[in-house]
Parts: C-alpha cells; structure tokens; sequence
C-alpha cells in the first residue's frame, strides 16, 4: 500500500486493460450457443423422426446424437483451454 501512494501522485502509474481476458466471455457464450443450437438439432430430429416413417429415421437420430456428443466435448475442451489460457 506504501509504494502505490507515489506512484499516484508522481503520474507514474499506469492502468492496462487485458484485452485476452475481455475476448474469454464472448468466446465461452458462443460455445454455449453452439452447444444450444446442437442440442435444438436432436430435438428437431426427434420431431422428425416420431412423425415421419423411413428407413432412415434411426439412422439421423444416431446421427444427431453423435453430433451432440462431438459438439458436447469440443464445448467443455474449448471452454477449459479458454478460461485457462
């Protein structure tokens, strides 16, 4: 507390914005967005495939899972090295 009364009053203190730490929360709700939109695909799917009959239909539900899961991983992994780096 001593050493930052001088640096006050002689004009030598310099505060600094951390640019890296300002980009980190957009960053991370865009991941949430992306985890959002993913997991809205399931349910679109779902939708589909309750409503429509076709070969395919467990097909691209296995499909829509499997995307979720992908995207469900990169979220945590991006959102750690984030807020971590």
């Amino acid at each position: 507390m001593n050493k930052i009364y001088p640096e006050i009053i002689s004009g030598e203190l310099q505060l600094g914005i951390n640019w890296v730490n300002i980009f980190k929360i957009p960053l991370v709700i865009v991941l949430v967005g992306v985890l959002l939109y993913s997991f809205l695909l399931v349910l679109k799917v779902k939708i589909l495939v309750d409503t429509v009959d076709s070969e395919g239909n467990k097909r691209m539900l296995l499909l829509a899972y499997l995307n979720l899961l992908v995207t469900l991983s990169t979220t945590i992994i991006g959102t750690l090295i984030i807020l971590l780096g």
